[in-house]
This record gives C-alpha cells, structure tokens and sequence, in this order.
C-alpha cells in the first residue's frame, strides 16, 4: 500500500514541478509588484511574509520529491495537502487542486487496502460478488467466519466467570469491649 504506481508517481510529480514553479514565482510576483500595503494610515511589509511562505512552499517540494523518490504514498499525499493549504493563501483554486490530488491519492490507498486492487472494474465485480444485509450475516455462519456483530465461534455463549481483579470485603472488625473498672 505504501508505494506508488507509475501513473500515481507521474501526477506526483508534475504537481510537485507545478509547486515548486508556482512557489518561486508567485512571492517573487508579490514581493516586486507590493513591497509595502497600504491599509488607512498604516502599512504593512508584505514582503516578509511572501518570502517565508514562498520558503515553506520549497521545502514542501523538497520534502515531496524525496517522498516520491522513495515511493511513499502517506508521505507524498500528505505533503500534497500540505502544498494545497499553503497555496490557497495566494490562489485558492490552485491550492484545491493540490488538496484534491492528494486526496485522490488517499482514495486509492483506501481502495487497495480495504480490496486489493485500485482497479475500478474489479472492485465492482467484487462488491456486486459479496452477499448484502441478512445474507452476509447467514454467509459468516455457514463458513464459520466471524462479522463484527457476532462472536467467531458458534453454540450458547459461555457464563461470565469472576473477576480476578475483584478485592473481596474484608471481615468486620472484632469489637474491643470496654475496660471495665
């Protein structure tokens, strides 16, 4: 599940290409055309904040492309929703479009784990194969596979034995009589 397929590591690739473009360009855009931003009476340095963020957006491509060096398909999304966020402060169309490959990447790891396969066609044929509802749970009895609803093995269930972590009462204090005088 951790690794990547080709046509998963070349959309990967051209996003991060795309990033590290975008994250050289877009500050150096920003900090040109608008050193200062004039607000009322005050201003405010704008360039600071470009060159920091457009930082940031570089180290995000550099900690991307090792992921994609080594295939890591965790690392590659999460760093693709981390470039998502960081880019809807400049553009926020070119920000979702980050988030949502990374997502995508997410939907086929979620796919190939919970069915072996990211392959559209063999999921359905697998859903359409699986027994639904009652059946399902008729299916799991009859094989002798356990659901989440009922417990593996079949017959009566067995009595509840006693606590081993229970500290019995302990026996009522003897009186000590009064000295009599």
């Amino acid at each position: 599940m951790s690794t990547l397929d080709p046509m998963e590591a070349k959309w990967s690739l051209g996003a991060f290409v795309l990033a590290a473009v975008a994250g050289i360009a877009i500050p150096a855009y920003i900090i040109a055309d608008n050193k200062v931003t004039k607000r009322g009476k005050d201003t405010i340095a704008v360039a600071p904040d470009a060159k920091l963020l457009g930082g940031l957006l570089l180290l995000l491509c550099l900690i991307g492309f090792l992921a994609l060096w080594k295939r890591k398909r965790t690392l590659v999304a999460f760093d693709l929703f981390l470039l998502g966020f960081g880019f809807t402060l400049f553009v926020g169309l070119v920000g979702f479009v980050f988030i949502l490959l990374g997502g995508w990447l997410l939907l086929r790891a979620w796919r190939l784990n919970k069915y072996g396969t990211t392959n559209t066609k063999a999921i359905a044929s697998q859903v359409r194969d699986r027994p639904r509802g009652r059946d399902r749970k008729e299916a799991a009895k009859t094989t002798g596979k356990a659901t989440a609803k009922s417990p593996a093995r079949s017959g009566t269930p067995k009595a509840p034995t006693a606590n081993k972590r229970y500290t019995p009462k302990s026996a009522p204090r003897k009186k000590i009589p009064k000295p009599t005088e």
